[in-house]
């Protein structure tokens, strides 16, 4: 692991997609729902994900276009993780 300097954004891919995923959200959205409509809006570019994984607060990455949440529970970031690789894979149709 390797500490970055900021600003963050100067080391995603330009032209990515960015969402971050919070608890504290307005916006619910069934992730398999979410996953699918990037591929068919995007395809197979860069897109980047800010995971919230904390007892409590909200992301704060004003870089982000949208701010989500997929639980009406709070989720560990591996928890979060799996169901977003999980609806990939489904959305990809990655048997």
């Amino acid at each position: 692991m390797k500490v970055i300097r900021n600003p963050v954004t100067s080391h995603l891919p330009v032209g990515s997609a960015k969402f971050a995923f919070s608890f504290n959200s307005e916006k619910m959205v069934n992730v398999v729902d979410h996953a699918k409509e990037v591929v068919e809006t995007r395809g197979c570019e860069s897109v980047v994900y800010v995971i919230g994984a904390m007892a409590k607060g909200k992301v704060e990455a004003d870089w982000v276009e949208d701010t989500l949440s997929i639980s009406n529970y709070p989720l560990s970031g591996a928890c979060v993780c799996n169901r977003l690789t999980h609806a990939y894979e489904l959305a990809l149709n990655i048997l």
